[in-house]
């Protein structure tokens, strides 16, 4: 092979070796335990969340739970992927506040996680604020 056939080549490897972005990895860091291997992140855009959990056992359950004010309190049972990771996407809202839409009166809160697995017990808090945006 030509020395520009093996650099086109190995540029090639390079860039599909390279982990996919995600539209969160800019996402301001809000809140976070870590434990041992275990760790739990809180990142926010200013409307929406991002819940993530790393360094879990692969494959196993975890209890996670999240409050916020004055919402029916969310219980669920979660998998960990292969790599032992664990996320979701939360958009923060209280009920019976508003009418669904942003033109109430200003509101917030926290937001506060517990996850709860086999060698991983993560705890963590953000507060949050929802505004009436005036676009000029």
């Amino acid at each position: 092979m030509s020395r520009l056939a093996l650099l086109a080549l190995s540029v090639l490897l390079t860039a599909s070796s390279a982990p996919a972005r995600s539209l969160t990895d800019s996402w301001t860091l809000l809140a976070f335990d870590r434990r041992d291997q275990c760790e739990l992140q809180i990142t926010g855009n200013g409307k929406f969340m991002q819940i993530a959990v790393k360094g879990m056992v692969p494959g196993t359950r975890a209890g996670f739970a999240m409050t916020n004010a004055w919402m029916k309190p969310i219980a669920w049972n979660v998998l960990a992927d292969s790599s032992g990771n664990w996320s979701t996407i939360y958009l923060p809202l209280l009920w019976g506040e508003s009418d669904g839409t942003i033109r109430t009166q200003s509101t917030g809160g926290t937001v506060a996680v517990k996850l709860d697995s086999a060698g991983c017990t993560l705890s963590a808090s953000a507060p949050w604020t929802r505004e009436v945006r005036v676009i000029p």
